[in-house]
């Protein structure tokens, strides 16, 4: 038993009033008290420094580190740039800068060579030290769509990143394969949008992701889409998508939409913001107005109560152009989203927080489990920062001065905490 005391508490919703102490019992927060004082078994005094859900991304892809700009102007498939060991090796890379971010939580977009399965496996069996993982498969997209339209004479014999299926019973199997090997969710490419050019707004046929949908949640798997235009979007809430990526045409009729059928929303949008800073934007169809849309849109959502997540495309792709490249893999990148939304007009710094915590743990793990807040019966992953994210939310983008611990399943994986933080042992 391990109890946190004198801490300054956010529970993933709000900071609450004064100081409070928290009791771990195995992987499992049992007590969160309104006292200061010392518990029962091992007592670690945090002095006032902020106690607060580990941090959650939701729009990962762990081996996407190497593929370079020049790769992807060429045609290369994504996924296919080293081979299978090289790409997880990537994604052990990016499970350890997660933790040193604060990061204890990741929700899977995409990867090649069932990465995201493996590492939760080796993460499991205390192989490596990681995050909690939902997995993600393949892309799952159509013959000659917008990631099958390169130089068809290069295809691969097998896929790297992108499956191409047609077909409402080819996706049912391709669905069935991809929760066999240990996808939680599956991910598809429903519309062009957000730096994906196309002829035409639509993707994959209406049957196709009708069959999807059908067919993960009938193993209990969960279905998110990249899409963009607004007819799509509408389509794919009302066949049963869990999870929208981009959204880029998102409008109030969307809103209205995601907010009743209970859909998550991960807008993404430094991706597009330094495709319009780098002038990039025209040619692959991202527009200063489609961005200023969504800026606009997500205090609308929040106060409508749809479920908004952080999570972005984070790769190596602008490594070269831009100094301090936001999307790279490097410790502190994945934190700088809370600071750039929380300057939106319109959404308070709690608001924004709660993206990464309570929203996020949402849909990192099913019913009746329950991460992202500090409560009684909730997973005991857990950080301590010192200073107050509410009043800094830029805070959480410099975690090799503020990150005191990582806490995972109750187990202490990074411990930078004072050696005056008074800690007793039982």
């Amino acid at each position: 038993m391990l109890t946190l005391t004198n801490a300054r508490l956010f529970d993933g919703r709000t900071t609450l009033p004064g100081r409070r102490s928290v009791t771990l019992e195995g992987d499992r927060i049992v007590a969160v008290e309104e006292r200061p004082g010392p518990g029962s078994g091992n007592t670690i005094d945090l002095a006032g420094m902020t106690l607060m859900p580990g941090l959650i991304t939701c729009h990962l892809h762990p081996d996407f580190y190497k593929f370079t700009l020049a790769e992807g102007m060429a045609g290369d498939p994504l996924g296919k740039e080293f081979p299978p060991g090289v790409m997880m090796a990537m994604g052990i890379r990016t499970c350890r800068v997660l933790l040193e971010s604060g990061f204890t939580g990741y929700v899977g977009a995409s990867c090649s060579n069932d990465v995201d399965a493996q590492l939760k496996i080796a993460i499991a069996e205390g192989i490596v030290p990681g995050p909690r993982i939902r997995a993600c498969g393949h892309h799952i997209g159509t013959t000659a769509d917008l990631n099958d339209s390169k130089k068809w004479w290069r295809r691969q014999q097998t896929p790297g990143t992108d499956l191409f299926v047609d077909g409402p019973d080819a996706m049912r199997k391709v669905v069935r394969e991809e929760i066999r090997r240990g996808a939680e969710t599956i991910k598809i490419f429903a519309s062009r949008g957000h730096g994906f050019p196309s002829p035409t707004i639509r993707n994959m046929a209406r049957d196709e992701i009708a069959a999807i949908v059908n067919t993960a949640h009938e193993r209990g798997a969960k279905v998110r889409a990249h899409v963009a235009d607004k007819a799509m979007i509408l389509e794919c809430i009302e066949l049963g998508v869990d999870i929208i990526d981009h959204g880029d045409e998102t409008d109030e009729a969307c809103i209205e939409a995601m907010v009743k059928a209970g859909t998550f929303w991960v807008p993404s949008l430094i991706y597009p913001k330094l495709l319009l800073e780098l002038g990039w934007g025209g040619p692959v169809g991202v527009t200063e107005a489609l961005y200023e849309n969504v800026r606009r849109m997500l205090p609308v959502a929040q106060k409508a109560g749809v479920r908004i997540l952080v999570g972005d495309d984070y790769s190596g792709v602008f490594r070269d152009v831009i100094k301090d490249d936001p999307l790279d893999h490097q410790v502190g990148c994945y934190g700088r989203e809370f600071g750039y939304y929380g300057a939106i007009e319109g959404l308070s710094p709690a608001e924004v927080l709660g993206w990464g915590t309570k929203n996020a743990g949402e849909l990192l793990v099913d019913k009746p489990g329950k991460v992202g807040v500090v409560e009684p019966g909730a997973l005991a992953d857990l950080i301590v920062v010192q200073g107050d994210p509410i009043s800094d939310l830029s805070l959480l983008s410099r975690p090799s001065q503020v990150l005191k611990a990582v806490i995972r399943d109750g187990a202490m994986v990074i411990d930078r905490l004072p050696p005056s933080s008074n800690r007793t042992a039982a």
